[in-house]
C-alpha cells in the first residue's frame, strides 16, 4: 500500500515571505536591519534531532470523509414531566443545538431585546411650555444683579427645563440573521452544558396549588442540582402560572412567543415543551441557507393540550375558572387603557364568585355520576363521595357570599377556632356570634341606610301631607320585606353548607366536626323558621299598607280589588302557618311524653301526668 510521509508542512511560508519581502523595501534603516537578519531556524522537511516528529500515513482505504457541519446532527433526551423521566432520543441538527458559543452576539442580541423594551416615556417642560407669564423679572440693568428674563427661565424655581429628557424610542437595530443566530447559540449553550430539558407532554399541574408545584421544584433540584427553572410552554398554563404567582415567582413560565434570549441565558436552567423548542427553531433560522431545513410558517405552529390531565374530572373546569379570573383582570386593564369605565369591583368579585359556584355545581355532579357508578365499598367511591360534598358545600358557602357580601369564613368562623368547641357554653357564643353577624351583613348596611333616610322623610311629611307618609312607609316596609329575605335565604345558605359539610367530615371518619355542624345547621333551619313567620308577616303588613293607600288616594277598582285580594291571601298563609306551628307543638309534646315513658322512671310519669 502506498503511503506518503510528511515531516513538517509548510502551508502559508511562500505568502508571509512575500509580506516581509515588501515591508522590507518599505521600512525605515531600523527595520531593513532587523528584516535583513537570517532566520534563527531553517525551514526544512529532515527530522530534528532534538524532536521526535510522529509521520502521518494516509491511505486510501482509511479515508474517512469529512461531514460539514450543517449536515451534522446531535441526539436530545426527551423527558416526561413533571418526573423528568427519560423516554426516549431525538436528533436535532448540529447547527440548531450544538452551535459555539459567541458571546458577542449574544451581548448584541441582549441589549437589542433591551432597548426594545425601554418605554422611553421620560418628558420635562422646557421654557415655552411652562405656565407663567412672559413679563422680564426686573430691568436689564442698574439693579446691579444679574441678568434675567421671564419666570420660566430654566435658572429660577418652577421654571423650565433646559435639555431635559423628551419622550423618545431607545430601539437599535440588529439584523434578522443575527438574531436568529443568537436565539440557536442560546440554546446551544444550554444544552452543551446540559440545561436544556426538552419535555414530550404539556408542562401543566392539576390544581395551582404552590405546595404541589413546590414538591415538583423540590424532586428537580434532586435531579438537576439547586437552581430555578425557566419553563417554557407552547400554549398558556392557567394553573401552572397561577401556582407561580402564588409562590412569588410570576415570570419563570413563559409561552414560546413571550420567550426571548435574555430569558433564556438567566435562570440556572431551561425546562422547554418538545413543540415550543420546535416553533422557536423554525422560526429563528434564516441565518440558515440549507434548501432542505423547512421554513416557518405560521400555519406549523401545533398544539399541544395537556390530553393526561383532562381525563380528571373537573380539571378542565378549574383551568376555565383560572382563565375567566385572568381574562377579567385583563378586561379591566383595558378598560382603563382605552377610557372606558371599567366594572367595580363589587361587580367584578359578584360575577368571579358566581362563575367559581357555578363550576364547583358542574364538577361536583359529574364526579357524583361516576361514584354512582363504582360499588359502595371501594375507596375511590368514598373519595369522590367527600369530593362531592366538599364541593357542593363550597359552592354554597360562594352563593352564601353573593347574597350577603360577606366571606363563609368570617362567618362560621376559621375550623381552627371551631375544633375549639367543647361545651355548652362556647357552642351558645359561636350561636350568638352568628345571630350578631347575621343582622350586620354587608349587603344590609346599604338596606338599614335608606330605612333611616325614608324614615325622616316621613316623619317630615307626616306633618304635611298624611298620604305621602304612608307611601313613604310603604316603601319602608318593602326595604324592611327585603331585609328579611336576604336574611331568610342566607340562613337557607349557611344550613346546607353546614349540612354538606357534616356529611364530608362525617365520611372522613371526624366526627366530632360532623356533630358539630349538625348543630350548627340546626341552629340554622331554627332561624329559618322564625324569620319566615316574619316574611309573613311583613307581606300582611305590606298589603294592609297598600290598601290604605289606594282608599286615601280614593283608587276604587280594579286596583284596589287587587290590593284587597293580596292582602287576604297573605293573612291567609299567615293563618295557616300559625295553625301548622301550634299542631308541630302538639306533637313535639306528645313525643316528649313517650321519650318519658320508655324511661321506666316513675317520677317522669306522674310529672308527665299533672
Amino acid at each position: 500500500m502506498a503511503s506518503t510521509t510528511i515531516s513538517a508542512p509548510v502551508r502559508g511560508v511562500t505568502h508571509q515571505l512575500s509580506r516581509l519581502s515588501i515591508r522590507q523595501q518599505a521600512g525605515s534603516t531600523r527595520c531593513n536591519k532587523c528584516l535583513s537578519t537570517p532566520f534563527a531556524r531553517s525551514i526544512t522537511t529532515s527530522t530534528s534531532s532534538k524532536a521526535s516528529v510522529t509521520p502521518i500515513t494516509t491511505s486510501a482505504g482509511d479515508y474517512v470523509p469529512v461531514v460539514p457541519f450543517e449536515d451534522q446532527t446531535v441526539l436530545a433526551t426527551i423527558h416526561q414531566f413533571p418526573s423528568l423521566e427519560p423516554l426516549r432520543f431525538q436528533t436535532y441538527p448540529a447547527n440548531h443545538l450544538y452551535l459555539p458559543t459567541r458571546r458577542d452576539i449574544l451581548h448584541r442580541a441582549v441589549i437589542y431585546e433591551g432597548d426594545m423594551t425601554r418605554l422611553g416615556t421620560a418628558s420635562t417642560k422646557s421654557r415655552h411650555e411652562v405656565h407663567g407669564s412672559r413679563r422680564k423679572i426686573r430691568p436689564q440693568k442698574g439693579s446691579g444683579r444679574a441678568r434675567l428674563g421671564d419666570k420660566k427661565s430654566p435658572m429660577l424655581r418652577g421654571g423650565g427645563v433646559a435639555f431635559g429628557p423628551r419622550p423618545r424610542d431607545f430601539a437599535t437595530e440588529l439584523p434578522a440573521k443575527v438574531y436568529d443566530l443568537a436565539w440557536r447559540t442560546a440554546l446551544s449553550y444550554r444544552f452543551r452544558k446540559g440545561e436544556l430539558v426538552i419535555v414530550d407532554n404539556a408542562m401543566e399541574i392539576e390544581s395551582p396549588s404552590p405546595q404541589l408545584l413546590g414538591d415538583i421544584f423540590k424532586h428537580h433540584e434532586k435531579l438537576r442540582g439547586r437552581g430555578r427553572s425557566l419553563l417554557v410552554t407552547l400554549d398558556e398554563r392557567p394553573l401552572l402560572e397561577e401556582a407561580l404567582i402564588r409562590m412569588d415567582r410570576g415570570g419563570q413560565a413563559l409561552t414560546w412567543e413571550e420567550v426571548d434570549v435574555k430569558n433564556l441565558l438567566e435562570l440556572s436552567r431551561v425546562i422547554i415543551e418538545r413543540d415550543a423548542l420546535r416553533n422557536i427553531l423554525l422560526s429563528h433560522q434564516q441565518d440558515i441557507t440549507h434548501t432542505r431545513l423547512t421554513p416557518w410558517h405560521k400555519s406549523l405552529i401545533k398544539s399541544n393540550p395537556p390530553s393526561d390531565l383532562e381525563s380528571i374530572i373537573g380539571w378542565a373546569e378549574f383551568r376555565d375558572l383560572q382563565v375567566f379570573d385572568r381574562d377579567a383582570a385583563f378586561e379591566t386593564q383595558e378598560a382603563i387603557r382605552e377610557g372606558r369605565d371599567p366594572k367595580s369591583k363589587d361587580t367584578e368579585r359578584q360575577e368571579k364568585t358566581t362563575a367559581r359556584a357555578s363550576a364547583y355545581e358542574s364538577v361536583a355532579s359529574k364526579r357524583y355520576e361516576l361514584a354512582s357508578t363504582l360499588p359502595k365499598s371501594s375507596p375511590q367511591h368514598t373519595d369522590l363521595t367527600i369530593s362531592v360534598y366538599n364541593l357542593t358545600a363550597e359552592s354554597k358557602a360562594l352563593h352564601f357570599q353573593v347574597k350577603t357580601g360577606m366571606p363563609w369564613s368570617e362567618y362560621a368562623l376559621p375550623e381552627k377556632r371551631l375544633r375549639g368547641v367543647r361545651n355548652d357554653q362556647e357552642f351558645n357564643y359561636l350561636v350568638k356570634y352568628r345571630e350578631k353577624t347575621s343582622n350586620n351583613f354587608p349587603s344590609l348596611q346599604g338596606i338599614d341606610y335608606q330605612i333611616v333616610l325614608k324614615t325622616n322623610l316621613a316623619t317630615d311629611a307626616a306633618q304635611t301631607s298624611r298620604t305621602e307618609a304612608e307611601e313613604l312607609e310603604v316603601d319602608i316596609a318593602e326595604l324592611e320585606l327585603q331585609r328579611y329575605n336576604i336574611q331568610l335565604e342566607a340562613a337557607l345558605l349557611a344550613a346546607q353548607t353546614d349540612e354538606h359539610y357534616a356529611e364530608a367530615q362525617r365520611l372522613a371518619g371526624d366526627e366530632a366536626m360532623s356533630e358539630l355542624s349538625i348543630l350548627l345547621a340546626g341552629h340554622e333551619r331554627s332561624a329559618m323558621e322564625s324569620l319566615e313567620r316574619q316574611v309573613l308577616e311583613q307581606e300582611v303588613k305590606m298589603a294592609e299598607m297598600k290598601v290604605r293607600v289606594l282608599l286615601a288616594k280614593k283608587r276604587y277598582g280594579k286596583e284596589l280589588d287587587a290590593a284587597s285580594r293580596a292582602a287576604e291571601d297573605w293573612r291567609e298563609r299567615l293563618d295557616a302557618a300559625r295553625a301548622a306551628d301550634e299542631v308541630e307543638e302538639d306533637d313535639v309534646d306528645e313525643e316528649g311524653g313517650v321519650v318519658l315513658e320508655a324511661t321506666g322512671g316513675e317520677e317522669a310519669k306522674r310529672e308527665e301526668k299533672k
